[in-house]
């Protein structure tokens, strides 16, 4: 660029140009029993919102992270482009795409460490007519850069990966000096041969390997079977022309490939690799759609059979990379794509743990804080981060709230007049928080707004976002050990759901991709309401107390699948020490319920049915092919400790649940 590179500014040095000093930064330490280092969030003031960052390590990030929620709110959005940092037109970048394929098939980028590279060099060593053909999938799935300047011609061509392709092709048919474009295949290849010193000095020994993936198979009758599937790769043949006939495929040019899933699931990287829907012309290749591979990819609308492997060229390594892929992981996979199997799996408890309904406080919250998982959750259904909005408005205090019980109580004569007086402004301030979901091209997925007010403003936060979640979560209760039932009244939640018809579009991982009945019975605007807990047991542990336990879980197997006539049992989990808050939900109801009536140190074996087979699996070492033999679960559990809520905490319990009594006792009268 004629005199040197624009400048890009970050997102708080633009909130410093739009609001000087009227942006106010206050950073709050947040502390973590279960770590050692400080944590920091941050909260921005702006004149007309405030906003609350996530929680991060350096103090600096959390201020950066609210200032770009704050811009999202505003609906300013900074140029991301890495090689542009001012808008280039339509037109200037079709000329870039032709530019960057040009350098992409150059003597210099073939040795380069980039993954592209790695392809280039192993499409190299492939013989007869496909040598040095490069599958467009490839280069639109591993350059972000050629993504980028796709993007400036068609910015919503994320929901739709053959777009990017269609606009590679045609930009190389420019460069037909130089680039030869298949016409009847997805790729490319230099016109020219590569210099011998050039290709000589790059040949390296490649050993043949076995990889274990999994094979999604779609039958004809749009079902799917997930079964195990070995790669066997040749030193002598391009990875993805092995996964092309595993899949029915004539090339590697007719392969698509997914983007990246997340590590935190599976513990290393996977792809979906499956068949280019609009590209590709075989009769044999079925065309329904494959709902489990689409669950997985998050966002991809996959077709016919998927193969998920771990396989490819990453980083700097010229090497080809790979690791197994076991059924486990698939479920696992499949399990961590939902609000409460993200918690499940953080707190390595897949059976045990839920995603809790409350947020009380920081102090007895265990795992990743609601928020953390709202990010983590939008992040991976390609949603806008989460933007938060905090306000605050005048409460009553606890000794007020319970003055007025005790006037409900006492005055026979009805003296009190209504319940529109508990709302009245009390000695104090509380704070309310709203939380909105934004899709990419920013249209509004989700609206929710608290209307309980909360003593301190985190608490608030969290609690929105714990609300955001656990109606999320509704979309995928088959993958939960129990389905989560709708839990707070019509005075806690406020929900709008504003893309009834385009959920496929907007929340592309649920597994139905069809509301629940709740919502496609009702209006858009919706409350959702619970039933008090039912007391059918003596419990020896009060609500909000902090409880350690150590426990395993087995599954049991019928005489039939037993040797020698005996029931035969398979660990699938078990900790050591694992802490939960008594009364939140935060453990599958059956184990919270057996361990509320136990001593310290009592030592309990109980049994239980099967939870959702998908948990199953994804807990089990070796469970598909035996699981319609399974009879049920088998817990073993010791109890270590017992924290009691405070006095405090109590006091507040006891005034809340006079505080409904006296509602209670009100609304007879009204």
């Amino acid at each position: 660029m004629a005199g040197g590179e624009e400048k890009t500014l970050t997102p708080k040095e633009i909130i410093h140009h739009k609001f000087g000093v009227k942006a106010s930064y206050r950073i709050e330490e947040v502390r973590v029993s279960s770590q050692s280092t400080c944590l920091y969030r941050c909260h921005l003031q702006l004149p007309d919102f405030s906003v609350v960052s996530n929680v991060f390590r350096k103090k600096k990030d959390s201020e950066q992270s609210a200032a770009e929620l704050a811009l999202e709110k505003l609906g300013i959005h900074p140029q991301d482009d890495d090689d542009h940092h001012h808008h280039i037109t339509v037109e200037e970048g079709w000329d870039d795409i032709v530019e960057r394929i040009k350098y992409i098939f150059s003597d210099e980028f073939l040795s380069s460490d980039h993954p592209l590279g790695s392809h280039l060099r192993a499409t190299l060593q492939r013989t007869g007519e496909h040598r040095g053909s490069v599958p467009v999938s490839v280069i639109t799935t591993f350059d972000s850069k050629i993504n980028s300047l796709c993007k400036v011609i068609n910015p919503s061509m994320d929901s739709d990966p053959t777009v990017a392709m269609s606009y590679i092709m045609k930009a190389a048919l420019k460069l037909s000096d130089y680039i030869v474009v298949s016409p009847h295949a997805a790729s490319l290849r230099r016109k020219s041969p590569y210099p011998p010193a050039i290709t000589e000095g790059l040949a390296t020994h490649v050993e043949s390997i076995k990889v274990e993936a999994v094979h999604i198979k779609c039958t004809k009758c749009d079902e799917e079977v997930v079964a195990p599937v070995v790669l066997d790769i040749s030193s002598d043949r391009y990875y993805l022309d092995t996964i092309a006939e595993k899949l029915g495929l004539k090339d590697a040019s007719q392969v698509m490939i997914s983007r990246a899933i997340s590590k935190t699931f599976s513990g290393y990287e996977c792809r979906v690799y499956s068949a280019i829907p609009k590209l590709t012309s075989s009769n044999d290749l079925k065309k329904s759609r494959n709902a489990k591979a689409s669950f997985v990819c998050c966002g991809q609308d996959i077709h016919g059979d998927a193969i998920l492997a771990s396989v490819g060229y990453t980083g700097r390594s010229h090497d080809l990379e790979h690791d197994n892929v076991t059924l486990k992981s698939f479920y696992r996979i499949c399990c961590g794509m939902s609000p409460n199997g993200i918690y499940k799996i953080s707190r390595k408890a897949l059976i045990a743990a839920q995603l809790p309904l409350l947020f009380t406080r920081e102090s007895n919250w265990r795992g990743p804080f609601p928020r953390e998982i709202l990010c983590m959750f939008c992040n991976q259904q390609q949603l806008a981060e989460p933007v938060f909005t905090t306000s605050t408005a005048p409460a009553k205090s606890m000794s007020d709230l319970l003055s007025s019980f005790n006037k409900i109580k006492d005055d026979s004569d009805n003296q009190y007049s209504s319940r529109g007086n508990w709302g009245m402004p009390g000695s104090g301030k509380g704070y309310r928080c709203e939380v909105k979901i934004f899709s990419k091209s920013q249209g509004l997925v989700l609206d929710c707004s608290l209307k309980k007010l909360y003593e301190e403003e985190n608490d608030a936060v969290q609690n929105a976002a714990l609300k955001a979640l656990s109606w999320f979560s509704m979309f995928f209760g088959d993958m939960d050990v129990e389905s989560l039932e709708p839990c707070y009244t019509d005075d806690d939640l406020n929900i709008q759901f504003n893309q009834r018809n385009r959920f496929k579009e907007t929340f592309p991982s649920s597994r139905v991709y069809q509301l629940p009945e709740i919502i496609r019975n009702g209006e858009s605007r919706w409350y959702m309401g619970m039933m008090p807990w039912e007391k059918k047991r003596v419990q020896n542990i009060a609500n909000g107390s902090l409880v350690s336990i150590c426990y395993s879980v087995y599954l049991k197997k019928d005489a039939e699948y037993s040797k020698k006539g005996k029931s035969l049992k398979e660990l699938i989990e078990s900790n050591e020490e694992i802490e939960f808050e008594v009364g939140h939900g935060s453990m599958n109801p059956h184990l919270e319920s057996v361990v509320t009536q136990m001593s310290v140190g009592q030592h309990v074996r109980f049994s239980t049915g099967l939870p959702a087979e998908g948990l199953v699996l994804a807990a089990g070492n070796d469970t598909a092919k035996a699981v319609s033999l399974l009879s049920g679960l088998e817990y073993s559990v010791l109890l270590l400790g017992v924290k009691g809520p405070t006095e405090e905490r109590m006091e507040k319990a006891n005034i809340v649940e006079k505080v409904a009594e006296g509602f209670f006792l009100q609304s007879l009268k009204d």
